[in-house]
């Protein structure tokens, strides 16, 4: 397995095992030679995503803003029972990823985060009833600085901490663009001294996850972000790689590009791990927004991505992904090693259990992973397998960079571009056009 030094570390690097693709008939499947037959376009197509002018694969080079972000957290620790982020889109899901990876599902360990990426009246209403203003913090994240919803939310709580007499600067954080002629948030925050992190204009809000929009909920909740950025650069490394048998994002790229091109549109993201459940919801943001444009000649293209989750859905939809229609991609996610070690007792006395002798819960899972997988290759379903070591920041940053990569490459593949989003800024046009502004 490829390793990765890092301070002196040697890292290993994720897998990516394809050969299931191989071994179902080639109507369905894809040849040993995809990524060979393909090695020609790598370096212009890296080339031309260099031209579009992105950051996501920059920003993580700045590693003065994880000290900062380290050092504001460090600042504030201790003053805050609930830290509540207000945003949607990119300005949730990263978040709401990052703290469902690395939190305990069932503590209620303080600082809790929340994350309120709906504006409905009762969601609104119910997790303001669970709130003490005084040990609250509000993170409030819209890359444009207008984000309506986000907007709302703040005008709301504003007026609370108002009610209670609060000193905004105390309880309040916006993190934006940095231009004050674009943001209406940083000219709020400049008058109000309220402490600012920026989100860099070459950052698309599907992509900001290694930006403050990740890391400074991480950081509060004690994530460790140093990590996860060392994991993003590791993969980062491999995107700009011009050898196509290092590059795992051109790989999977040309993988989700090819079982496209034979009919089967729909990516199912499916890792094996309950913490990583909420990734398959970022995955869904990330592909479903860069890949589903027009074309110039007015055709459409792009990947449905849905999440599922092992082995909650072998129960729910793997009967779909067997026997349905034949078009899909079903990426799974395995990881190798868990925090706990957790034996199978056998006590009960019948032969039916016997197979679970001596075996471990992880044991189980990895084997009703394999054994899905095989499955869906005798029916000619085309699977992958990506596996992590273990879940951790640095792969996760990992995981969320080979995604990253290989959405940017496909845009490319397919001419169009990956990091806008017309069809949702029409929304929003009409939106306003209905509330009579």
């Amino acid at each position: 397995m490829p390793t990765i030094a890092r301070h002196g570390i040697m890292k290993a690097m994720l897998k990516i095992n394809f050969d299931n693709l191989y071994q179902i008939d080639s109507e369905h499947g894809l040849p040993e030679s995809t990524f060979a037959d393909h090695a020609e376009y790598l370096a212009p197509t890296l080339k031309s995503i260099e031209e579009r002018g992105q950051g996501f694969y920059k920003v993580i080079d700045d590693e003065g803003i994880i000290d900062e972000i380290n050092d504001f957290a460090a600042s504030v620790k201790g003053q805050y029972d609930d830290i509540v982020v207000c945003g949607v889109g990119g300005s949730a899901l990263g978040p709401i990823c990052l703290r469902d990876s690395f939190r305990n599902t069932f503590s209620n360990q303080k600082p809790r985060l929340h994350v309120l990426e709906n504006i409905d009246p009762d969601f609104m209403v119910e997790a303001t009833e669970s709130l003490d203003l005084n040990r609250t913090l509000f993170l409030i994240i819209s890359k444009s600085g207008g984000t309506p919803e986000t907007v709302a939310q703040y005008m709301y709580f504003r007026d609370l901490t108002n009610q209670a007499k609060l000193e905004a600067k105390q309880h309040y954080v916006f993190i934006t663009d940095p231009n004050d002629e674009v943001s209406l948030l940083r000219s709020i925050g400049d008058k109000n001294g309220i402490k600012m992190f920026d989100i860099p204009p070459s950052v698309g809000g599907r992509f900001s996850v290694q930006t403050a929009v990740g890391y400074v909920p991480a950081a509060l909740i004690g994530i460790d972000i140093k990590a996860l950025n060392d994991g993003l650069k590791s993969m980062r490394d491999q995107f700009l790689n011009t050898n196509v048998d290092q590059n795992l994002p051109f790989q999977l790229a040309c993988v989700q590009t090819g079982a496209y091109l034979k009919e089967k549109p729909i990516n199912i993201i499916m890792p094996y791990h309950t913490k990583l459940r909420q990734f398959g919801a970022w995955c869904v943001q990330l592909i479903a927004e860069s890949t589903g444009k027009f074309k110039e000649d007015g055709t459409s293209v792009g990947i449905t991505p849905v999440p599922a989750l092992g082995v909650t859905d072998q129960h729910s939809q793997v009967q779909l992904f067997a026997e349905g229609p034949n078009d899909k991609l079903v990426i799974f996610i395995s990881v190798e090693d868990f925090e706990y070690d957790l034996e199978i007792p056998l006590n009960i006395d019948h032969g039916k259990t016997n197979f679970l002798q001596g075996k471990t819960f992880k044991d189980l899972l990895h084997a009703e992973q394999q054994g899905t997988a095989l499955a869906l290759t005798e029916n000619n379903r085309p699977n992958i397998t990506i596996t992590i070591p273990e879940l951790s920041p640095y792969y996760l940053g990992q995981l969320f960079m080979l995604f990253e990569g290989a959405t940017a490459f496909w845009g490319e593949f397919f001419e169009i571009n990956a990091f806008n989003q017309p069809g949702v800024e029409r929304g929003k046009v009409l939106t306003r056009e209905i509330l009579g502004t």
